[in-house]
């Protein structure tokens, strides 16, 4: 209980807190690893201790050099939420019409919390907010698929061959297959009286996706579909 408690950082205090930060990045770490995404195990772990090694560091150098006067010590700590945003910024993947990686990002934001408040000695703090990001990460996941559109987020290519499709139509088309239409972008070939229209739809869960693209072709103009992740 002494390491728990002792304000002065060591080598076995900052061993303990060490250790105490890559576990709880691995927890967060292996929830992001089951559901595939690309920063996972290693990634978390790393970050949560990377930002226990930084308040350690911060809160090192000021009492072992009590009369240091060039420069603030703080600025270790503080510089570690402003650079995370650099990884935060990497995890996010912008695609066709879509935007991925945002909960990663800000997994990534807040394990770095974590880590400094381990390094700060806040165990309890740390342990809660780690216990909060789980819950958050697993059950509001069960509860907006309940109370709101759940399902897979697809791009829906649609070509028609008319310079004039009926939107409202095709909209109808696709919501009575089980999906929900978010937005939609559409180009207009006048020389070949073609449309390309890009739906970002929701696809319900169950709902079988080559009996949407089965209805969209039987749709009037409709020559081209395309169903992408």
């Amino acid at each position: 209980m002494e390491l728990f408690d002792s304000t002065v950082i060591d080598l076995k205090v900052s061993a303990l807190r060490l250790v105490i930060s890559l576990l709880l990045g691995l927890a967060i770490g292996a929830e992001r690893q089951m559901r595939r995404r690309d920063a996972g195990l290693r990634t978390f772990s790393l970050i949560c201790m990377g930002s226990t090694g930084a308040m350690l560091l911060s809160i090192w150098i000021p009492q072992t050099y009590p009369d240091f006067l060039n420069g603030d010590p703080g600025r270790i700590a503080a510089q570690v939420l402003t650079g995370i945003g650099f990884l935060g910024a990497g995890a996010i993947v912008r695609g066709k019409g879509s935007i991925q990686g945002l909960t990663t990002a800000a997994c990534i934001w807040m394990v770095a919390v974590i880590g400094m408040a381990v390094g700060a000695g806040l165990y309890a703090a740390a342990v809660g907010g780690t216990l909060l990001t789980l819950f958050v990460l697993v059950t509001v996941d069960r509860v907006e698929n309940h109370f709101f559109v759940g399902g897979v987020n697809r791009i829906l290519v649609v070509r028609c061959a008319t310079a004039e499709p009926n939107f409202d139509s095709l909209s109808q088309a696709i919501d009575n297959a089980g999906a929900v239409v978010s937005s939609y972008t559409y180009a207009v070939d006048f020389l070949a009286s073609e449309t390309t229209i890009t739906f970002k739809v929701t696809i319900k869960n169950r709902v079988d996706q080559a009996a949407l693209c089965r209805a969209l072709r039987a749709a009037e103009k409709v020559i081209f579909v395309s169903l992408q992740s």
